[in-house]
């Protein structure tokens, strides 16, 4: 691991203002078969896919398949929320953090608006890797853009055609239960991803400068670990908000 602190972002240019233009995405519904129809066509190997999880009690966590790769977190911002990231973010900026440089993190520029579901499931396909290596469209992405910071790869999935198009054939399909909102509309509901990379549980968010180092955490523990955190950091924080919660497993033999 290194030592990360949050850089200052440089101006965009006219040609990355163009691109941005170009980004809204259709939002992904969260629902376990969306998702994971999108991830298998993108390169997530078939033996794996998203379960919902139906609560963080010990008894509930008992229904997940084990192993877990990654959680996803689906949930509506709130005034505690933004109040609490704020002073997180502030906190983590003085003190720093150690990031694993494995770490792959991708920016949600604002031109790409609701690709949150996407880049939530990316964050848990290429961060899981010591369980299972993506294939197909994302291991082609994660290859081209791995060596390179999270601004960059957030610009190199704005140009990611091939993933756009099977994204918004996902959110079109007939397993997508609510009606699709428009492009332009801003879906307040946002995706982020908990991943486990070398020994540490990581919260993935786009929107934000750097992900976060959660502390010790092991692919045993990982889901347990996981609902810790999540409780803590969201559930505790905001208790009124709307939660939705997945886990990306490997699936039970048929």
């Amino acid at each position: 691991g290194y030592f990360i602190m949050a850089s200052s972002a440089k101006p965009e240019t006219t040609e990355k203002k163009r691109e941005l233009t170009e980004g809204n995405w259709l939002p992904l519904e969260s629902n376990p078969t969306v998702l994971t129809k999108f991830a298998e066509r993108v390169g997530l190997p078939k033996e794996w896919g998203f379960v919902d999880i139906w609560g963080l009690d010990k008894e509930l966590l008992a229904f997940v398949p084990k192993p877990c790769a990654a959680v996803v977190l689906l949930f509506t911002s709130s005034k505690e929320l933004k109040a609490f990231k704020a002073k997180q973010k502030e906190e983590l900026t003085k003190k720093g953090q150690e990031l694993s440089k494995k770490l792959f993190y991708v920016t949600q520029h604002d031109g790409i608006g609701n690709a949150c579901g996407t880049i939530a499931t990316i964050h848990a396909m290429t961060n899981s890797q010591d369980l299972f290596k993506p294939e197909g469209i994302v291991k082609k992405f994660y290859d081209e853009w791995e060596s390179k910071s999270p601004s960059d790869i957030g610009y190199g999935l704005l140009k990611a055609k091939d993933i756009q198009e099977v994204s918004e054939d996902a959110a079109e399909s007939k397993e997508a239960q609510t009606a699709t909102p428009d492009r332009e509309e801003n879906v307040a509901a946002h995706f982020i991803a908990f991943v486990h990379v070398e020994g540490a549980l990581y919260e993935m968010d786009g929107r934000k400068a750097f992900p976060i180092n959660h502390g010790k955490t092991s692919n045993k523990t990982f889901l347990d670990d996981a609902a810790v955190v999540i409780k803590k950091n969201f559930f505790e924080v905001s208790p009124k908000g709307n939660f939705s919660l997945m886990a990306l497993v490997k699936k039970a033999k048929e």
